[in-house]
């Protein structure tokens, strides 16, 4: 792992202090033993070979359970405080997260949260990886969860929104707006960011082809500067135009094409038990998605 993440055996062998021969020896004892190759030396560096590449996410879920293993004998002995990493894509980060964890934070202050904002897709590979416990984000289309966990919270819908004084702020349908540049909500490193479910269900479904796109963007704050400073238009969250951000600068611009609703879910690990901790956040998002008045009815509580 400290070879992959420092570029080289030196800089590695350094970070972990220890010799480079040793580290170089390990690493090659490894490779012999299982009769795999996971690191080409070159005099560029070093490179991950194909089964290297697929090796990685493994060996780094079992150093990331290995800590929370540590974290949690820590915590039994007074010697460390408890944590729980939370991952939320934008909606949640609006609607559900500042007030589940200010009241999380009352009934476990001694517990600290590790919040982590992203798209969906990314934070489900962060799950898998152990590098978050818990997430709570909009489902995907089509997303395999065989080995996931996945409790539906309410449904919502999206809306093409622009800045206040918008040039296309009138119009009444989606051809019109084919014209203008387009901000897509996604994973900024994630090839094929541009093929969201945004774009399918605003133009490949209404077969109007593709928009010119502006930027791909990540986070909220992103988003917004973005739209505010120029023409371009972007499918966010309803639940964006209440944030206090967006409020007197964007407008939503509703067209005649009818919205496609989408479930937020919490999610995480089926093979991973929720530490105490994780499991009190997991109840307390479930229990605020049911009975907060901040859902309006056509944002209904899903199934327990």
């Amino acid at each position: 792992m400290a070879v992959v993440s420092h570029g080289g055996f030196r800089a590695a062998a350094r970070a972990l202090d220890v010799s480079q021969g040793g580290l170089t020896k390990s690493i090659a004892a490894l490779e012999q033993e299982y009769g795999v190759d996971l690191i080409e030396r070159s005099a560029k560096g070093v490179l991950l070979t194909p089964k290297g590449a697929a090796f990685v996410p493994l060996a780094r879920a079992i150093v990331e359970e290995a800590e929370r293993a540590e974290g949690w004998l820590r915590a039994q002995s007074g010697e460390l405080s408890t944590s729980v990493s939370l991952g939320v894509s934008i909606e949640p980060s609006i609607r559900l997260a500042p007030a589940v964890l200010r009241d999380f934070r009352k009934a476990l202050p001694d517990t600290s949260v590790h919040l982590t904002q992203g798209v969906a897709l990314d934070l489900l590979g962060a799950l898998r990886e152990n590098r978050i416990e818990l997430a709570v984000i909009r489902l995907p289309r089509n997303f395999d969860s065989s080995d996931l966990k996945v409790q539906r919270l309410y449904q919502s819908e999206p809306v093409i929104v622009g800045r206040a004084g918008h040039p296309g702020a009138g119009a009444a349908s989606l051809r019109e707006l084919v014209k203008y540049d387009w901000v897509v909500v996604g994973d900024t490193s994630r090839q094929g960011a541009m093929n969201d479910d945004s774009i399918w269900e605003l133009f490949d479904r209404e077969g109007l082809g593709r928009p010119r796109f502006a930027a791909v963007c990540n986070s909220l704050l992103s988003i917004v500067a973005m739209l505010m400073e120029s023409d371009a238009l972007a499918r966010v969250p309803r639940a964006l135009l209440d944030h206090s951000l967006a409020r007197r600068n964007l407008i939503p611009i509703p067209v005649a094409e009818p919205p496609v609703p989408y479930w937020i879910a919490t999610v995480h690990k089926a093979s991973r038990r929720l530490s105490p901790e994780a499991q009190t956040l997991n109840a307390m998002l479930s229990s605020y998605a049911r009975i907060s008045g901040a859902l309006s009815p056509e944002r209904r509580p899903g199934e327990p």
